[in-house]
C-alpha cells in the first residue's frame, strides 16, 4: 500500500464530509467506485447537493470531467461530439469527440434515466466496455468512473441495462440535522482543489487490486447471497462478481491488506432494486457482515425517525410538541445507552461506526434540547 496516496485519500474523505454533511455512505462509496473504476447513481429530490458532490470528487482527481443534463429531446451529439463536416466530405460518419463523454476520465450524467434509444446503446458500451466506436473503430476511452442521477426509478424495460450498470445506488435525501442545514446555509459552494493526480489514481487503483479477498469474506459473501435470494432479491452474478472490487476498495480505504467480512457493508448499496428493499438488504447484509455496525445503523435510523417526527410538530399544538420532545429526549439518551452496550467485543470498524452514531445522536439530543429550551422562554444553549 503507498502510505502517501492512502493519506491523501483519507485527508479527501474527510474534506468531503466535512463540506457535505449527511452523506457519509455516498461518499465512502463514491471513493470505493472510482478506486474500484465501478459506476454509482444517486437518486433523490432536486437540490440535494448530487452534482456538487460529483463535481468535487473529480475535481480532487485532477481528472478531465465531462457534465451533461438530459432531457427527452437529448440528442447523440450532446454526449459523444457533433459529426464531423470534413469527414463527411470524405464519406465518412465520424463525431469530433474533443471535451466530450469519449474523453473524459470522470463524468456526471444528471436524469441518466431520460436516456433515449439513440443515445443508448452507446452509453451503455461506453459503461461496460469503456469503448466508443467512432465511424465503425472502437476507441479506448480513459472512464474511470460514471456518475448518474436520477428524481425517479428508471420506467420501461429499456433502461433496465443501463440501471444495471451502476454498481452502487444511492438514496440522497435532504438534509435532517438543523446543524448540517445551517452549516450548508453558511457555508461557501463546496468545491475541491486538487488532492490526487491521477497517476496517484492509478497507483491506488493498483493497490487495491492487491487486496486480499479472504476465504472468510468469500464465504461471506456466499451466504449474503443466499440470504438475499430468501427475501426475493436477486441479482446477476455479473454483479456480484464487480462487488468484489468495491470490497476490496472499502478494505483499502479502511487500511488493510486483506478483506473482512466487514468490507462487505459495502453491498448494502450494490444489491437493492428499488427503495423499499433497502432496508431488507441492510439487514441481511449486516446481520452477516458486520452485526455490531448494522445495529449501529438501526438504532441510529430511529433516532433520525424522532428527530424528523418530532420536528414535524413543532409548528402545532405547543402541549403536545413539548409532550413528545420530552419523550424523544428520554429514547436518545436510551439509545447512546445502548450503543455503549454494543461496543464489547466489537472490531475496530465497528468501534469506529459505533462512536460516530453516539456522536449524531448526541448532536440530534444537544439541538431539540435547545429547540425545547427556546420554546419554554430559556433561551438555549448557544
Amino acid at each position: 500500500m503507498t502510505t502517501t496516496v492512502h493519506a491523501q485519500l483519507q485527508q479527501l474523505r474527510t474534506s468531503l464530509m466535512t463540506r457535505f454533511p449527511e452523506r457519509r455512505d455516498a461518499i465512502d462509496g463514491a471513493l470505493a467506485a472510482v478506486l474500484a473504476g465501478e459506476h454509482v447513481l444517486l437518486l433523490g429530490p432536486p437540490g440535494t447537493a448530487k452534482s456538487a458532490l460529483v463535481r468535487a470528487i473529480a475535481q480532487a482527481f485532477g481528472g478531465t470531467y465531462f457534465e451533461r443534463l438530459l432531457t427527452k429531446f437529448s440528442t447523440p451529439e450532446e454526449l459523444f461530439g457533433p459529426i464531423s463536416l470534413k469527414a463527411l466530405e470524405q464519406d465518412r460518419y465520424q463525431r469530433v469527440t474533443a471535451g466530450k463523454l469519449p474523453e473524459a476520465e470522470f463524468a456526471f450524467v444528471d436524469e441518466v434515466f431520460k436516456a433515449n434509444s439513440a443515445i443508448l446503446n452507446s452509453l451503455l458500451t461506453a459503461m461496460n466496455e469503456r469503448l466508443f466506436h467512432n465511424d465503425g473503430a472502437p476507441t479506448q476511452m480513459p472512464l474511470v468512473a460514471l456518475f448518474g442521477a436520477s428524481n425517479e426509478l428508471p420506467e420501461g424495460k429499456e433502461l433496465e441495462a443501463l440501471f444495471d450498470r451502476f454498481l452502487l445506488r444511492f438514496d440522497v435525501q435532504y438534509l435532517l440535522r438543523p446543524s448540517s442545514f445551517r452549516s450548508v446555509l453558511l457555508a461557501p459552494e463546496p468545491g475541491c482543489s486538487g488532492a490526487l493526480t491521477m497517476a496517484q489514481l492509478r497507483q491506488a487503483q493498483a493497490d487495491v487490486a492487491r487486496v486480499k479477498v479472504t476465504e472468510e469474506t468469500v464465504q461471506a459473501l456466499i451466504a449474503i447471497r443466499d440470504g438475499c435470494r430468501a427475501e426475493g432479491i436477486v441479482a446477476s452474478d455479473r454483479r456480484w462478481k464487480k462487488t468484489l472490487k468495491v470490497v476490496q476498495a472499502t478494505a483499502y480505504l479502511a487500511g488493510e491488506a486483506a478483506t473482512t467480512p466487514e468490507d462487505l457493508l459495502v453491498l448494502t448499496h450494490a444489491l437493492w432494486r428499488e427503495p423499499k428493499e433497502y432496508a431488507k438488504v441492510a439487514h441481511v447484509v449486516g446481520q452477516l457482515a458486520d452485526p455490531v455496525s448494522a445495529k449501529a445503523a438501526e438504532v441510529l435510523d430511529a433516532a433520525r425517525e424522532t428527530a424528523a417526527r418530532v420536528a414535524a410538530l413543532r409548528s402545532s399544538d405547543r402541549k403536545s410538541y413539548l409532550a413528545q420532545a420530552a419523550q424523544a429526549l428520554e429514547e436518545f439518551t436510551a439509545q447512546q445507552a445502548k450503543l455503549k452496550g454494543l461496543a464489547n467485543g466489537a472490531g475496530p470498524r465497528a468501534k469506529q461506526a459505533l462512536g460516530d452514531a453516539d456522536q449524531e445522536i448526541a448532536q440530534l439530543h444537544y439541538e431539540l434540547a435547545r429547540a425545547v429550551s427556546v420554546g419554554l422562554g430559556l433561551g438555549g444553549a448557544r
